[in-house]
């Protein structure tokens, strides 16, 4: 099931802004009036979770709307799907609750220095992160078991270094403005998954995040 993973096919690089979102649109409103400045010409979506009111631009703009919260993993796909479907080799996922102050310049050059990344990262949680589709293919997608939120991220991570992915953390991609755990602030039952998510994770792949012991999912047993 997980081999080495090739490296990255050579075409022109092309990136979307996607950033998903519940119940925490008046801090997303204060950032998409920045970012509508900061990312014109780059494409920005949208994953709202919880039809809220969210402010809009007449073009490179789109917002998402499923019938009910997705949580974290299936927004991330659908987000991430959006982007294939539309030519993009790249998705920047943000958080709904940080400002990154980074031009589409800036995020062009980090796509440069680090064109044989397939994944880069930020050292603030994953609230700001660089993936390209090629690569969200190939470790399988994030994983909608994992619901509403936590251990989708380490998850996912597991699997990128299985394969062998290329992967680095910058400072590059810190957001100016990091703010943590907002839509559980505002709504803290989203926090009652964390132990069940973790009890998923540990019987997906033997062990807690940094202490795995499988190398396949549930090792090798039909789950």
């Amino acid at each position: 099931m997980y081999k080495p993973f090739v490296s990255l096919k050579k075409e022109p690089i092309r990136f979307v802004v996607a950033i998903p979102t519940i119940n925490r649109a008046d801090l997303l409103n204060e950032t998409l009036a920045k970012y509508f400045k900061d990312f014109n010409e780059t494409p920005i979506v949208i994953c709202d979770n919880g039809n809220q009111e969210i402010i809009s631009r007449n073009h490179n703009f789109e917002i998402l709307r499923p019938e009910a919260n997705l949580g974290v993993a299936k927004s991330w796909n659908l987000l991430m799907e959006f982007a294939d479907n539309n030519g993009a080799t790249h998705v920047l996922m943000l958080n709904d609750d940080v400002y990154l102050g980074k031009t589409e310049t800036q995020i062009q050059s980090v796509l440069q220095i680090w064109k044989n990344m397939h994944f880069i990262n930020s050292y603030q949680q994953w609230s700001a992160y660089i993936l390209t589709v090629q690569a969200w293919k190939e470790f399988g997608k994030f994983d909608e078991n994992i619901f509403p939120a936590y251990f989708e991220d380490n998850d996912a991570h597991y699997r990128m270094k299985l394969l062998d992915m290329n992967m680095v953390y910058t400072e590059k991609l810190n957001p100016v403005i990091f703010r943590n755990s907002m839509s559980i602030e505002k709504n803290p039952k989203l926090n009652e998954s964390f132990f069940k998510n973790r009890r998923y994770y540990i019987q997906k792949w033997g062990g807690p995040p940094e202490k795995e012991k499988y190398c396949i999912p549930f090792d090798g047993n039909l789950h």
